[in-house]
């Protein structure tokens, strides 16, 4: 046969932990409990904007409402939504009243999404563009012909890695 050296039996004992930890985890993950539960939701009303807003509830009971046309861009929009904890999405089954113990990061995911259709428009009549701009590329450019490849310590656009510094 061959011998069981202490390395041997290290092996056996981390291998025999990792089944353990990997069964007491699938097992915590079959029977957590990730939902909480909500007795006085009302739901939330959302007016303006277009589309289906996310559907709503308060989870304090309060009656809510979210002016959307006042939204001047997406930022402002999930701000809104992200300030407002006590706002969360309807369960899926209206039977009963369980969100997840996650959320509010749900709600941001769906507005951050409903909230794109609040992107300022884009006016093309004020942009102008100078031809002088456009034509030929800069001077500052360098070329592999430049003296400064060749000097000691080169940065080479490699950025601040590996303790280089620019200003040495």
């Amino acid at each position: 046969m061959f011998r069981l050296t202490s390395k041997v039996k290290i092996a056996a004992g981390l291998a025999a932990g990792a089944l353990t930890l990997g069964a007491a985890g699938a097992y915590a993950a079959a029977n957590s409990n990730n939902t909480v539960s909500v007795t006085s939701a009302t739901p939330v009303t959302v007016t303006g904007g277009k589309g289906t807003p996310p559907t709503l509830i308060s989870l304090s009971g309060k009656t809510i409402t979210v002016d959307a046309s006042a939204f001047k861009n997406p930022g402002d929009c999930v701000s809104t939504f992200a300030k407002n904890r006590d706002l969360a999405l309807k369960p899926a089954s209206s039977s009963t009243t369980r969100i997840s113990k996650n959320y509010h990061g749900k709600l941001v995911s769906a507005a951050v999404a409903w909230c794109q259709q609040f992107k300022p428009a884009t006016s093309t009549s004020t942009q102008t563009t100078d031809s002088a701009d456009t034509s030929a590329p800069s001077t500052d450019s360098t070329d592999s012909t430049d003296s400064t490849d060749t000097q000691s310590g080169a940065l080479h656009g490699h950025g601040h890695g590996h303790g280089h510094n620019p200003t040495e």
